[in-house]
């Protein structure tokens, strides 16, 4: 990390203002090689911004107008020399700018290698780093306040006691092993003290499923036989011609999907071909898909047509969606010839008359499906924590689980001492300490440049 990185921080594209950063230790020279102001970049304190110009060093030609801000290590987001411009959000102008200063030095930042560089400089534990991309590709306000907890270390003050534990438990053992005549130890005091420590964990894994509701929501296809309203619906739950709606059946041969916020949880609605027997193969595609889509559905929303009885289509939908959680939205009801009534379809679960025509019962409908999504906490009350989080949680309650069947037949103390050690260096990988460098490179691939 002796080289100095520079990369766009904001968005590409026009906009208002556009920000450079550089960091690293010629960040502040570098940087002084493009800015003119009233003061020499070495002379302004840390956390100072300073008015001038961008300039090209070689003519000397003023380029843009800027406010210059300095951060100095280890006071800043990386724990190195920063320097921020803000400039105008000239894509041609940024382009330029990072052009001239990898030409003085400096060189382009991979994909989350600032939050890295915080990282490796002790800013930031692995959690709290990965919090930050959840915080930036948050989808709902229940989401980002999750995010934001991780990021405050509400995860890692949990595991970073339970590591203390381990770490007291192992060097326990470690005596009793090397000093068996001085040290006693009592194989029901080291059964007590683990099985302690995989509630404190099964506790902390209890927050997996709503931090993944707040931060993903609810996977909710919308489906049924073709041309009963799903696109309709799509439409008017949107608030948006999103989908081509049409009286021919077997217009929509692909999913389209879309999100909305239902108590603040993200609830992504998949417009879904209509399955039927079909010869045509781009709908048989698209019917495909919609199989798919029920499959991994967390809730359905089955579109039923209230102007023709049930058909066959029909009834292959319900056995397809009936192990799934459910809402049947009865449309069409504003038809004089309304043939399907609610009390035929109670049997198969809740129902909602709707008119995607005139609007009626669509918020019936969407009352409906917060009571399916039943009670969710408030983010503060629950442990933010990751599928990577949850999967080395898992790991470790399994090796702390193999100790304590080794502590039930009396194994030797080695043994036992070499799972407890293989349970902390597992959540070691949550915060950092123990992870492997390949882990960390994929973690931080996934950040934007920039961040």
């Amino acid at each position: 990390m002796d080289d100095t990185i520079v990369a766009l921080s904001t968005p590409y594209g026009e906009s208002g203002i556009g920000v450079i950063r550089l960091s690293g230790s010629a960040s502040i020279e570098v940087a002084q090689k493009v800015f003119k102001g009233k003061r020499n970049l070495k002379d302004v304190p840390s956390h100072k911004a300073v008015f001038g110009y961008v300039i090209n060093p070689q003519t000397g030609e003023k380029l843009d107008e800027c406010l210059l801000l300095i951060m100095r290590g280890p006071h800043s987001y990386t724990g190195e020399d920063t320097v921020e411009f803000y400039v105008h959000g000239s894509p041609m102008l940024e382009e330029l700018i990072i052009k001239l200063l990898v030409e003085l030095g400096a060189r382009l930042a991979l994909p989350g290698e600032f939050t890295k560089r915080a990282f490796l400089n002790g800013k930031l534990d692995l959690s709290r780093a990965e919090a930050i991309i959840d915080i930036i590709q948050a989808k709902s306000e229940a989401g980002l306040k999750s995010s934001f907890i991780q990021l405050q270390g509400r995860l890692s003050g949990e595991i970073k006691p339970i590591m203390e534990d381990l770490k007291d438990l192992i060097a326990e053992l470690e005596a009793g092993i090397d000093f068996p005549e001085e040290v006693e130890i009592s194989y029901e005091s080291i059964k007590e003290r683990i099985s302690n420590i995989i509630e404190r964990l099964s506790n902390i894994l209890g927050g997996a499923y709503f931090t993944r509701l707040y931060r993903k929501g609810l996977y909710c296809p919308i489906v049924g036989r073709p041309n009963v309203g799903k696109s309709s619906l799509l439409n008017i739950l949107l608030g948006e011609e999103r989908a081509i709606v049409t009286p021919i059946p077997g217009t929509t041969r692909d999913t389209i999907t879309e999100s909305i916020s239902i108590e603040g949880i993200p609830l992504t609605l998949i417009d879904t071909a209509g399955i039927r027997e079909t010869q045509d193969l781009v709908e048989s595609i698209g019917v495909n898909r919609t199989i798919a889509s029920i499959e991994n559905a967390d809730i359905v929303i089955w579109v039923v047509d209230a102007s023709e009885p049930l058909m066959e289509e029909d009834l292959e939908i319900e056995k397809i969606t009936k192990n799934k959680k459910r809402v049947i939205a009865l449309n069409k009801i504003d038809l004089p010839d309304r043939l399907l009534y609610i009390e035929t379809l109670e049997l198969y679960g809740p129902v909602v008359e709707i008119s995607c025509k005139t609007g009626e019962g669509i918020d019936r409908l969407r009352s409906k499906l917060k009571e399916l999504l039943g009670s969710i906490p408030s983010p503060e009350l629950v442990i933010p924590i990751n599928s990577r989080h949850e999967a080395l949680i898992k790991r470790c309650i399994g090796r702390l689980s193999t100790a304590l069947e080794g502590i039930n037949i009396k194994f030797p103390i080695d043994i036992i001492a070499g799972e407890i050690w293989e349970s902390y260096n597992i959540l070691g990988e949550i915060t950092g300490e123990t992870t492997s460098i390949d882990i960390v490179e994929e973690i931080f691939s996934r950040f934007c440049v920039g961040k």
